[in-house]
């Protein structure tokens, strides 16, 4: 009798739930029902076939279902949010990849620091107001023996960097250790500094250690010189400013980028950069995901001792219902090519057609890699012993650990060709403890793109195309650099002319030549739908159309910053499009991106921001 009971009543239960099921699944089954719902709206997947759906269904942090209303509201219980997007627009969350500085301290190395707290970058309009500033501030503010490190202006790099040595910084710094800071790869040091540097145990003979015809140290110094004093001889903030510069700093950033439909941010990020959003993920103030990779190998003099000792930790994460919030996605090595608007310029293939002195007298850009500007000589001329003192040998390094990297700045056709080659050749080294990278490369800041890149692309892509993706700073052509303190507008025109301008940001010509890219975002203020506007219209701050011929549709536009930005993480399989199954990362619009007119497109304000399903923004 017993069993007999027990048997009834699981039939009584299993024919409960096919009734249920036959109620509210339809084609699908639910075991549980969706936390929120998103009917009536306009919703632009940017899935393969660009499919615009009505609704959409989220449960347990990821997208449960993406269709019509009727399919939809079938996956509601009684304790489901609904939310009625009354014809709204929604797309996927936006990635931006040139995040380094969404959390204070993303690259402390160049900044200035002295009193005992990072403070901010010297200012003056003459290279003597410059001198002034040092001096009072060596006299008055640093404290005794501390060591002084000054961020100015990189437009002063090449008047600086060209004409000052370790006996111009000594007058000014008679009594500190002294670096000056015009580029974040190039520096100037006082005799003091030298002194405290070989003390700690910075190799004398080193490449970046920049030494004259008797074999003197001048004060110059290369990538990795510069990455040393910042590593090992600057003192970590204290938590006063971790608090005040931080922490609150950073909640304010978080919910900027959010406002804006931001839902993920990443790039080159150091070890307080870390810190910081591992307090912030662990007091529950962290609202968009930000992918660090980390500055282990940026400008680093001992890469061997720090890999041997931190191992392999990429794709280590912190995670909650929203999914992985603060996730390792690679590490960084140092830049080798400049900006437009300084000294060190772009590296490129193509010579400048106007060669102005003070933004660099090479005309084809200096190679940081190898300190160009003070040694005379590019990667590929460099030893053996030479290139192991550089990032092109931290590169190798990380690729033997398993490392990709990311957050390269290959702003010119040089570096884009240089970086192509590094990454071919550290998939040829001969010793591999990780036999296969779980990311590609990822290279960003490009925008100078000559033949000769997408010829060797071709050539080599069979080795490249799994292993390689770069980001596009449209930002930079459309919105040209002015070296104001010099007194020069529109530096890439005033140099390359319009020719070279148009060749800048090529996004069709990526398209139709099969290059993996996408296009970087940067700080909120630069909105998501501002790059989709640029993008298709190719207008720049003057009003005049640039390169038309390198304008995407207003679909590829999209995107260039959500499903093409996945890529660029290779975290296409997660994030980049509203499908079943990944992270519910979306962003609502006040109204229609695919068809309001795409010259106020970026005036459309965001409603709702969600990610992992959890709102992280809405309008009030």
């Amino acid at each position: 009798m017993r069993s007999f009971c027990v048997s009834n009543a699981k039939l009584l239960f299993i024919c409960l739930m096919v009734w249920s099921l036959g109620v509210h699944a339809q084609s699908s089954l639910i075991m549980k029902y969706a936390d929120t719902v998103l009917i009536n709206g306009k919703v632009i997947t940017a899935d393969d076939d660009f499919s615009i759906a009505e609704a959409i269904a989220i449960r347990d942090g990821k997208f449960l279902a993406v269709g019509n209303n009727e399919e939809i509201l079938a996956t509601a219980g009684l304790e489901t949010r609904r939310i009625d997007l009354r014809g709204k627009s929604v797309t996927p969350g936006f990635i931006y990849s040139d995040g380094d500085n969404a959390i204070p301290g993303g690259d402390l190395v160049k900044e200035s620091q002295w009193g005992g707290t990072i403070q901010g970058r010297i200012g003056g309009e003459t290279i003597e107001q410059v001198e002034q500033t040092i001096t009072y501030i060596a006299e008055n503010e640093a404290d005794e023996n501390e060591i002084i490190f000054l961020k100015v202006s990189d437009q002063w790099a090449g008047p600086m960097l060209e004409t000052w040595d370790k006996s111009r910084l000594d007058e000014l710094s008679p009594n500190n250790p002294t670096m000056l800071l015009p580029d974040c790869c190039h520096a100037i040091a006082n005799s003091k500094l030298l002194e405290l540097m070989t003390q700690e145990g910075f190799p004398p003979d080193h490449f970046h250690l920049i030494k004259n015809e008797l074999g003197e140290a001048t004060g110059q110094l290369g990538a990795n010189a510069v990455g040393f004093v910042g590593r090992e001889l600057r003192p970590f903030p204290p938590p006063e400013w971790i608090q005040e510069h931080g922490l609150d700093a950073a909640k304010e950033e978080m919910a900027n980028y959010a406002a804006a439909g931001i839902t993920t941010a990443t790039g080159h990020m150091s070890g307080l950069t870390v810190l910081i959003l591992n307090r912030l993920f662990k007091d529950g103030d962290l609202r968009i995901r930000v992918h660090p990779g980390l500055d282990l190998m940026r400008q680093n003099p001992f890469p061997v001792r720090t890999l041997a000792r931190v191992g392999n930790i990429m794709d280590f994460a912190l995670v909650d219902e929203r999914g992985p919030m603060v996730q390792i996605v690679g590490t960084a090595v140092g830049p080798h090519t400049g900006a437009p608007d300084a000294a060190i310029s772009l590296m490129t293939i193509e010579p400048k057609s106007n060669v102005i002195p003070e933004l660099g007298h090479n005309p084809h850009g200096y190679d940081r890699w190898s300190a160009e500007l003070f040694t005379g000589k590019g990667t590929e001329d460099l030893t053996l012993e030479e290139l192991q003192d550089t990032e092109y040998y931290n590169l190798m390094l990380a690729r033997q650990f398993g490392y990709n990297v990311n957050g390269v700045h290959n702003m010119g056709s040089g570096g884009i060709a240089l970086s192509m080659q590094a990454i071919i050749d550290a998939e040829n080294i001969p010793v591999k403890y990780v036999p296969e990278l779980s990311r590609a490369q990822a290279l960003d800041h490009n925008i100078d793109w000559v033949q000769e890149n997408y010829d060797f692309y071709k050539e080599h892509e069979a080795e490249l195309k799994d292993k390689i993706r770069f980001g596009v700073s449209l930002g930079t052509a459309m919105r040209q650099r002015d070296a104001d303190i010099l007194g020069y507008e529109d530096v890439i025109e005033l140099q390359y002319g319009w020719e070279g301008l148009e060749r800048m940001a090529p996004l069709k010509s990526l398209v139709d030549n099969g290059i993996p890219f996408h296009i970087e975002g940067t700080d909120p203020r630069n909105k998501p739908m501002k790059i989709v506007k640029d993008a298709v219209t190719r207008i720049d701050r003057k009003g005049r159309v640039v390169a038309a011929h390198e304008a995407l549709t207003r679909e590829q536009a999209i995107l260039a910053i959500t499903r093409w930005a996945a890529r660029f993480m290779s975290a296409e399989d997660e994030l980049g499009t509203i499908e079943a199954g990944k992270w519910a990362d979306l962003v609502v619009f006040d109204g229609d991106i695919l068809e309001d007119p795409i010259e106020t497109i970026d005036q459309i304000p965001t409603v709702l921001t969600l990610v992992g399903g959890r709102v992280a923004y809405e309008a009030q």
